[in-house]
């Protein structure tokens, strides 16, 4: 069984006037962070990798979260496909990923986290929203036999705030 958490980065700051890519998260989406942060620590899922886009946003996200689930930053992938790529090139790059890592998240971008999904899924969604999770298993034992998964739960920053 493995499992692949899509995590696009949480809401960034357009004032910053800075490239795309430079562009850092802004308190709105370092408050979002939190709340998915807390909602992976509560439900005990930890991943085994963490690959991120070299967006500052994402690399924030990445980051945030990891340090809410006790997950080193230290060991935070950098991928620069997940940024400048395709889903294609994300999807080849998962097909290489050792077979001990069982549970892997990815922080990515629209529109290509859509993407992701959908071909994993065949779920299309209206929108993905800043900072949400979607989280997919696959009954399978190797990464290179990537297949249709199972959506385990959707969840953003607007459901979990009171």
């Amino acid at each position: 069984m493995k499992s692949l958490s899509i995590i696009r980065h949480a809401k960034s700051d357009w004032s910053a006037g800075v490239d795309d890519i430079l562009r850092p998260l802004n308190e709105r989406g370092k408050s979002a962070t939190k709340l998915i942060g807390n909602y992976l620590q509560q439900k005990s899922i930890l991943p085994d990798l963490i690959i991120s886009s070299p967006a500052t946003r994402a690399q924030d996200t990445a980051k945030a979260i990891a340090r809410a689930i006790h997950y080193d930053v230290q060991k935070i992938q950098t991928e620069p496909c997940v940024y400048f790529g395709t889903s294609t090139n994300i999807v080849d790059k998962i097909k290489t990923l050792p077979n001990t890592m069982n549970d892997v998240f990815i922080f990515g971008h629209e529109p290509i986290l859509s993407s992701l999904i959908y071909q994993f899924t065949k779920n299309t969604l209206e929108k993905f929203p800043t900072c949400a999770v979607y989280r997919i298993s696959f009954d399978m034992n190797d990464w290179s036999t990537l297949k249709l998964g199972k959506t385990e739960f959707f969840i953003f920053p607007k459901l979990l705030q009171a």
